[in-house]
């Protein structure tokens, strides 16, 4: 597949470009498609290493990079091993922070670590760069890497690397926001652009701090959506509950209600339904053998009726009916 840029906003410095390399690893015809619009896009403002041969040649997987103005997001997954060649003399100011998803990156002593810093799965590493380093992945790699002008944090972060669990509030919180920006991003004007922009750099600033204001309106979406994040990976949990995701995001019950109170529907409804989304799957997978009794205490229902009574205003028939339904 052919690298596809998109681009929108002032003076091009809004939109996402992609490049994405098929199972048959060619990775030289996607790869450096997606280099060369880099350059175009941002090379001047931050200028990349050089890659190996085996990275251009043999890439494998998709990179997706967001830019808002001066901030870019640039999030890989691969399956095949990214490494540099070369990295330049080329002086930063710039702060960069690597979140891992999948596998791992090895970071080549950057600049006031005092020794190499490895960003595998579930945390993150950031760090002011001031002359670029070497890097490598492993060959099964998911990450995201940020990118922020040096004037933004540098107070905070130079010469004190952060590193620490993507599972953090602050973490999440911010993680979730850039997933919004990643999907809105192309329908964005200057002005949403830029308050995007803006609510990355706080965000960024509370991962350090450890803290963000949960007051702030701008971080309202952001933390609706880790909400709904983190509920979607408990639905069997019988914990969950808005007050355990609230304990777990360090807000009131009441923020996290506030969060909810422009969407159409509550933190409470918010879970109801995917819960029984998840049991619809669940009873109409090929083979199924789950019964009504054991999808209600599977999803955490009060009991059978509770759960069929719910499942019909959801879905206009009972479970019984809707497993019977053709595909």
């Amino acid at each position: 597949m052919r690298s596809r840029p998109r681009f929108r906003g002032p003076g091009g410095k809004v939109g996402t470009f992609s490049v994405d390399a098929d199972s048959t690893g060619t990775g030289r015809g996607t790869w450096e498609p997606f280099i060369d619009t880099w350059n175009d896009r941002m090379g001047d403002l931050y200028p990349l290493p050089e890659f190996s041969a085996s990275t251009v040649d043999g890439f494998q997987g998709t990179m997706r990079s967001v830019t808002l103005e001066d901030t870019a997001v640039n999030e890989l997954w691969g399956s095949s091993p990214v490494s540099t060649r070369a990295v330049g003399t080329h002086e930063h100011d710039q702060i960069r922070l690597y979140v891992g998803l999948r596998g791992a990156v090895a970071l080549r002593n950057p600049h006031d670590q005092g020794g190499d810093a490895y960003v595998s799965a579930g945390t993150y590493f950031l760090h002011h760069v001031v002359t670029e380093n070497h890097f490598h992945t492993t060959p099964e790699i998911g990450t995201r890497i940020f990118i922020f002008p040096g004037d933004a944090l540098r107070s905070l972060v130079a010469g004190k690397p952060r590193a620490g669990r993507a599972t953090s509030p602050a973490a999440q919180i911010l993680m979730a926001h850039t997933s919004m920006v990643q999907r809105t991003v192309s329908d964005l004007g200057p002005v949403g652009a830029h308050a995007s922009r803006n609510a990355l750099l706080e965000l960024a600033k509370g991962l350090v701090l450890d803290h963000f204001d949960d007051r702030e309106p701008a971080f309202t979406p952001a933390l609706a959506q880790a909400a709904k994040d983190l509920a979607d990976a408990r639905l069997t949990d019988a914990d969950l509950s808005p007050a355990a995701i609230a304990a777990h995001l360090h807000v009131s019950v009441r923020t996290l209600q506030r969060a909810f109170a422009s969407l159409e529907e509550s933190f409470s409804a918010y879970i109801r339904r995917r819960r029984l989304e998840e049991a619809a799957t669940a009873l109409t997978a090929p083979g199924s053998r789950l019964s009504v009794s054991e999808a209600a205490a599977r999803w955490h229902f009060t009991d059978s009726s509770h759960f069929i009574r719910a499942f019909k205003r959801q879905y206009q028939a009972t479970p019984a009916q809707f497993a019977r339904r053709p595909a």
